[in-house]
């Protein structure tokens, strides 16, 4: 058993050790069956049946925790990584493929909830498909430089005419909402600002129960549009 978990030198050492042991053990049966009962036979080939059931389960459970070594050194997160990954699905995945990937999704409408966007907020959006209607809920930053700006939205609504601004008085999260009232909705809940997206380790996370965020975004539709 032991040398199904040693590695290298070792487990070959130990190995060598236990095939010469077992062939010790056989030798010295048969020299010596006349000491041997029946009783003593049955016992020993039931220990060795036991050992060896003991050694395959122990090797089952080394592949097992080998298989989840590979996931955990696959999804192991660096200081590189925390620069340009966040965590979706349960895994690292770069950000702004993440964003995309989302977006992507969307069939009909995607509204964002964020009080931080900027030309990289769009970019990500210009990645989705034809048709699909654009909300933007934002304090844009309340003023502050480094984000929209009324040249960087209608640049992006000559391109994508369905883009609309309204205020976010009420959500201090960010929240994408994919296809909002329609069959294939879909809530994520996410830990920075995409403008921000690579820059710190964070993780975005679907929300399984999405009518909880609709008298939310109910009230925000509510408003009136706004000026950048």
């Amino acid at each position: 058993m032991l040398a199904t978990v040693l590695r290298g030198k070792l487990a070959e050492q130990q190995s060598i050790f236990i095939m010469r042991t077992f062939r010790e053990m056989r030798h010295y049966i048969r020299q010596n069956q006349q000491f041997v009962t029946r009783n003593e036979m049955d016992l020993l080939t039931a220990k060795v049946g036991t050992i060896t059931e003991r050694q395959d389960r122990m090797e089952n459970k080394v592949d097992s925790i080998q298989k989840d070594a590979n996931i955990l050194a696959d999804n192991f997160i660096t200081d590189k990584d925390k620069k340009n990954f966040v965590i979706y699905k349960g895994q690292k995945l770069e950000a702004d493929i993440a964003y995309i990937e989302i977006y992507q999704q969307a069939k009909k409408s995607i509204y964002v909830v964020d009080d931080y966007m900027n030309a990289k907020s769009l970019q990500h959006l210009s990645q989705k498909a034809d048709g699909v209607e654009v909300v933007l809920f934002t304090e844009n930053g309340k003023g502050g430089k480094g984000f929209l700006t009324k040249s960087l939205v209608t640049d992006f609504q000559n391109e994508y005419p369905s883009l609309q601004i309204k205020p976010n008085p009420d959500c201090h999260d960010r929240l994408i909402v994919l296809d909002y009232g329609e069959e294939t909705e879909l809530v994520y809940h996410c830990g920075a600002s995409s403008k921000d997206a690579g820059k710190k380790l964070c993780a975005i996370n679907q929300i399984i129960e999405t009518a909880i965020i609709h008298p939310v975004i109910d009230r925000l539709l509510l408003l009136t549009d706004k000026q950048i």
